[in-house]
């Protein structure tokens, strides 16, 4: 038997005011505030980027300025791609808690057919009536009591069927909430692929333009003699008894290599084939590949760990026993001065900061404050 379409309409009425008089989606809410927190934090260390940007001056400080930038936003692409991963995530679990919900509350909705069904049964054929036309007051109340538990049985019914409503309403707002967070962050990161892809080109180009014209070359070697002065003054103004390193120094023979890779450019006084350019480099260049990490050759404590003009982002390491270790042109630093490293342990990635050729690692080795041969002690 149908239920008649004026009860069946009260009876979706009163389920829609149990929906509706819910609380607004909170989780839709923090979906959508999710990303916008993100992209605040991606400005602001952007914005500190560019405004260095605004006070760099000579060449090496001009491409000094380009790999800050080309850092910041390889950092911002990487937090969105793992933002967008985590979204996707949510996105199948809503997704399951969805289908189980509609699940349910299909089932449920026969059963409330089942009951409102039995009820104007009971009520047309004269149910209350039965109830008072007991012989006795005990069966009066045996009757009243069991219709009690009924009617308590169908209340419940009721108000479940409105709670899970209301959870599938909200895990709706929350899967469009998601959807269109996705899509958003789908757009941030094509719109950081093409900056990273600028940078790239303005980087190359200004590489290219440096040794591309001897007078330039001329002013760029100037600079990185200027540049090698700067971290000699970087070392020496380094307290002597910053804290004891916990190192035991190095060994000549027994270092092993901080990266793996070929030997690009050598210790020592180098000069340049085709404009005669002379630079005394107090390290050597290894040739790796962007991201691929760089490891403490020793037990030491971190001195430095920051951006040296000329070498891009950089970690000094006191390794006791008055050995040092330099590590440059790094694309990321895992470590923070005054930190405690143990011998392989990562303490930055290979990057091209402050390099004027592919990616690679600046790398030097000092004892009692000189500079020698990496090669030498090497294992």
């Amino acid at each position: 038997m149908q239920l008649p379409p004026h009860r069946r309409a009260l009876l979706w009425a009163a389920c829609a005011v149990g929906v509706f008089a819910l609380a607004p989606p909170v989780g839709a809410e923090r979906e959508a505030e999710r990303l916008a927190q993100i992209r605040a934090e991606i400005e602001e260390r952007e914005e500190q980027a560019r405004a260095f940007a605004d006070e760099a001056d000579g060449y090496l400080g001009e491409l000094e300025a380009i790999d800050r930038e080309l850092v910041e936003t390889r950092r911002s692409l990487t937090e969105l791609e793992r933002h967008r991963r985590r979204a996707r995530a949510d996105l199948r679990a809503t997704k399951k808690r969805l289908q189980s919900a509609e699940v349910d509350l299909r089932r449920m909705r026969v059963d409330i057919d089942r009951r409102l069904v039995a009820l104007y049964k009971f009520r047309s054929t004269g149910g209350f009536a039965a109830l008072y036309s007991a012989v006795d007051f005990q069966t009066v109340a045996r009757r009243g009591v069991a219709l009690g538990l009924v009617l308590e049985s169908d209340a419940e019914l009721f108000a479940g069927y409105r709670r899970l409503s209301g959870e599938l309403e909200t895990e709706r707002a929350t899967r469009a909430a998601l959807v269109d967070e996705l899509n958003a962050a789908g757009r941030e990161v094509a719109q950081r692929e093409e900056a990273v892809r600028g940078k790239l080109v303005e980087r190359k180009n200004l590489v290219a333009l440096l040794r591309s014209r001897a007078a330039r070359e001329r002013l760029a070697a100037d600079e990185l003699r200027i540049a090698a002065q700067r971290l000699e003054d970087t070392l020496g103004s380094l307290p002597k008894n910053f804290l004891i390193s916990p190192g035991l120094g190095l060994s000549k023979g027994s270092v092993p290599r901080p990266v793996q890779g070929d030997t690009r450019l050598g210790f020592g006084r180098q000069r340049d084939p085709e404009f005669g350019t002379e630079t005394l480099r107090t390290g050597i260049e290894i040739a790796a590949e962007r991201g691929t990490p760089v490891r403490a050759v020793a037990r030491g404590r971190v001195l430095f760990a920051g951006w040296l003009r000329g070498y891009g982002q950089m970690v000094i390491i006191d390794h006791g026993h008055s050995s040092v270790t330099v590590s440059g042109y790094l694309n990321d630093v895992s470590v923070a001065a005054d930190q405690s490293v143990e011998r392989g342990e990562i303490v930055g990635t290979v990057g091209d900061t402050g390099s004027l050729s592919a990616p690679g690692l600046y790398f030097e080795i000092r004892e009692v404050g000189k500079p020698v041969d990496p090669t030498s002690w090497f294992e």
